[in-house]
């Protein structure tokens, strides 16, 4: 009688030596930005400054077979990186108070894009366009779409990793961990295993288990039985994560994210898998419309910077706007 119950998938040599590869670098990674997550602050601004970097020149570079004008990506590359900083310039130079504490620690409690600067920069992409036949509307599309993902996903995770001790709201007036400022990177850290759980959960399950393709357009690899998968692990290890550390007295944002209001943490522990699965698929998409396989090869066995950090660009949108939401509008208190 032939069994019908769960059947291992065979693990090839070559999905062996590609997860080998894929932890060496997993590891490399986690040896240069774990620090930086503990120690906030600048080091922490420095690491994500050069992640931005890589991340705007490889969204660039994806054009670059069609030879057009230089000054197009010189000017994207900078108004995107202005489009991330100036936020934080201009609260600093507002009258209204400094990004800088009294302890010399970098606070940070909104993210926003500037009006004016997404206009100026429009209207000068679709000049570029009408001035050569290398670079047409959809281009201009593709670049201001990135630009504005990646600005916000950045800012997103200076917002994750700053507001823990930033005035936030009446509810969340900030919190100073009795003076050990490394306790204020739970909340980046519980972001971090929400998000990264996902893709290493989906990943292990869907080479073991996985039969059914969700997309083969956009993504062949992925399966339903990864994408369940890896939405259970990602919320069992970030829910509990978060319950633990808000039950031991270290909220991991106060007034929102701690022991009293643990559903808050439930529903981010619940959508942050999901938005990881949409981001991954949001920069599949635009990688088969380009027809490209990685962004880059900078990190092998993962391609670019921002095919590692598709997913965790838009779960940190997500996860930003929801304690927003919670923290602007009293009735979700």
């Amino acid at each position: 009688m032939k069994n019908k119950g769960i059947q291992v998938n065979e693990i090839s040599e070559k999905t062996k030596a590609s997860f080998k590869v894929r932890v060496i670098t997993a590891a490399v990674i986690a040896a240069i930005g774990i620090p930086s997550i503990i120690l906030g602050d600048w080091f922490f601004a420095a690491f994500f400054l050069i992640v931005a970097c890589i991340a705007i020149y490889e969204f660039i570079h994806v054009l670059h077979n069609q030879k057009h004008f230089i000054w197009i990506d010189v000017f994207t590359f900078i108004m995107t990186i202005s489009f991330i900083y100036w936020f934080m310039i201009k609260q600093q130079l507002s009258s209204s108070g400094s990004i800088i504490d009294e302890a010399n620690h970098i606070m940070f409690n909104d993210i926003g894009i500037s009006t004016l600067g997404i206009a100026f920069t429009t209207c000068t992409l679709f000049f570029g366009s009408m001035l050569t036949k290398k670079f047409n509307v959809p281009d201009v599309c593709y670049y201001l779409t990135m630009s504005i993902l990646v600005t916000l996903g950045i800012q997103s995770m200076y917002f994750l990793r700053y507001v823990p001790i930033s005035p936030l709201s009446e509810s969340a007036p900030g919190f100073k961990y009795d003076g050990n400022y490394m306790y204020s990177c739970f909340l980046f850290v519980y972001f971090v295993i929400g998000t990264c759980m996902t893709d290493i959960g989906a990943y292990a399950v869907g080479i073991l288990f996985g039969k059914h393709k969700v997309n083969p357009r956009i993504s062949p690899n992925k399966t339903w039985e990864g994408f369940y998968g890896g939405i259970a692990i990602s919320f069992l290890f970030s829910f509990t994560f978060g319950l633990l550390i808000s039950y031991f007295n270290i909220p991991l944002l106060k007034g929102i994210l701690d022991f009293e209001h643990w559903y808050w943490i439930l529903l981010i522990s619940l959508v942050m898998p999901i938005a990881s699965v949409l981001g991954d698929f949001i920069f599949s998409a635009i990688k088969r419309y380009y027809d490209i396989k990685d962004f880059s090869n900078a990190l092998p066995g993962h391609g670019g910077i921002l095919d590692r950090i598709d997913s965790i660009l838009i779960s940190g949108i997500f996860v930003t706007i929801i304690i927003l939401t919670i923290a602007h509008f009293p009735f979700f208190s």
